[in-house]
């Protein structure tokens, strides 16, 4: 069973989680993944004042070890020359797709005839786009999915569900998306979504995984850490068994869930 962990920050200095700021060390991820048997990680640059190369830094990383590391490369899609960063993304820094942590609390600008080229963009490239939205945005998210069924939409962190409740039985309206197949969901953050963050059980973030995965299937939920803002609430290994172990899933759906999706939706 291959096991690619969907979603980590590499970085040496990650200002976020001090004093503990060094914990996102590449030689710490590789030494974690090699004790949790883990193959591959896709690493999310974090490009700020105090990290502007990471993402030439992490595209490195990739030709260091090309074989435990990818990248996706981080691209503000807000800004005028979002179009030309993706298009030499895969060039340039060998990303298999783009992230991206939107600057604005409502995504309505997505669908506006001006970011036609975006959209193009990740066409022409097969770059997978890599969000983060909240229950607020679900509904532009999927418009945009609808829109470009050629491009694969991969949103993080069980998709923010923390203000959500667990009996809504649209999940904010996200199940509408069931229906559209270029639509993907990480199981990652699991302590973002916990009233206990600190409990490895995560059950109530597994209650919302659960709903995912019956609402999407198997196919459609790609299991990532969130490491090292995770390290805070839970250990790398906590962070994989809150889906190996405590999900209750068949050998069928982790092999799916904890790697196979990762691997077809990116490519790697």
């Amino acid at each position: 069973m291959r096991i690619i962990d969907a979603h980590v920050h590499v970085l040496d200095d990650y200002r976020p989680i001090a004093p503990f700021q060094d914990t996102g060390r590449s030689d710490r991820l590789l030494a974690l993944m090699d004790e949790c048997g883990v193959e591959k990680a896709i690493m999310l640059p974090v490009v700020a004042d105090f990290s502007p190369d990471n993402n030439r830094e992490c595209a490195d990383l990739v030709g260091r070890h090309p074989d435990r590391l990818a990248m996706l490369a981080d691209v503000p899609m807000h800004e005028p020359d979002a179009a030309a960063r993706v298009l030499t993304a895969r060039e340039e820094l060998g990303a298999v797709g783009t992230s991206c942590y939107p600057s604005t609390p409502d995504l309505a600008w997505m669908l506006e005839p001006d970011r036609a080229p975006l959209w193009e963009a990740y066409e022409s490239t097969g770059l997978v786009c890599n969000l983060q939205v909240a229950p607020p945005n679900y509904a532009f998210l999927l418009e945009l999915a609808g829109q470009h069924p050629g491009i694969s939409f991969v949103m993080n962190h069980l998709a923010l569900p923390g203000s959500l409740d667990l009996d809504d039985q649209t999940y904010g309206g996200l199940m509408a998306g069931a229906s559209l197949p270029n639509v993907f969901i990480k199981a990652s953050a699991f302590y973002a979504s916990a009233v206990t963050p600190w409990d490895f059980r995560c059950p109530r973030a597994l209650g919302f995984f659960s709903r995912l995965l019956e609402g999407f299937g198997a196919d459609r939920i790609l299991w990532g850490t969130d490491w090292p803002p995770t390290s805070r609430n839970l250990t790398y290994r906590q962070a994989l068994e809150v889906v190996r172990t405590f999900a209750g899933l068949d050998e069928a759906t982790l092999a799916q869930v904890l790697g196979g999706n990762a691997a077809r939706v990116f490519e790697i």
